[in-house]
């Protein structure tokens, strides 16, 4: 197990000192950038967290409305993730995460869910538009992972589980997030993190 943490937030030097002295080896990190929630990450961070000797694990979320998940808007957030990580440099053959930040009832992860990761599976599986050749992961509840996971086990390999209250019961898992919402550091330095280990399949992480 490795400790990491994913963060909305732009990673400074000196944020990047907290990150180090509170151990941990991995930054998550928004691909794209959503005005007054998150910062998209940047060139120049990437070369700041590789540099200081971390791994980057690339997220994207655009939306957490219910009506964003349909297959023609899997099919568009896939193409512009995978244009936003080859045009930053991510290292081929690593994971997206796509964020599935909300709860979900059987019914709309079979009506939403299902169809908004089928499109981002076209995209994907396209070499004419994935030729970094990046795979698809999935960020969300249990139930979302479970499901996806189950229903596309010979082509998904990364799953991020988003479970404050873990039980351990879903062992196919690469990265579980906890702690949320954690200030760590001071001043120049302070950051709010999620807390997040990766399990033994690893997490995927890149360097630049």
């Amino acid at each position: 197990m490795a400790l990491g943490c994913d963060t909305a937030t732009n990673v400074t030097a000196a944020r990047l000192t907290t990150l180090k002295n509170n151990k941990f080896t991995f930054v998550c990190r928004y691909l794209n950038r959503v005005e007054g929630y998150q910062d998209g990450l940047t060139s120049a961070e990437i070369t700041r967290i590789s540099d200081g000797g971390l791994y980057i694990i690339s997220l994207y979320q655009i939306s957490k409305s219910l009506d964003h998940f349909t297959k023609a808007n899997g099919v568009k957030d896939a193409e512009t993730a995978v244009g936003l990580a080859s045009d930053l440099g991510q290292t081929s053959s690593t994971p997206i995460y796509f964020a599935i930040d909300r709860d979900m009832t059987s019914t709309e992860i079979t009506n939403n869910i299902v169809p908004y990761f089928q499109g981002i599976k076209s995209v994907l599986d396209s070499s004419t538009k994935n030729s970094k050749g990046y795979k698809m992961g999935i960020y969300g509840s249990r139930a979302v992972c479970s499901h996806i996971r189950g229903t596309n086990s010979a082509t998904t390999r990364y799953t991020f589980i988003v479970d404050n209250d873990w039980q351990g019961n879903f062992e196919d898992w690469n990265l579980r997030q906890y702690n949320f919402n954690t200030e760590v550091g001071t001043s120049t330095g302070k950051i709010n993190v999620d807390y997040v280990e990766s399990s033994s399949h690893s997490g995927g992480g890149w360097k630049k």
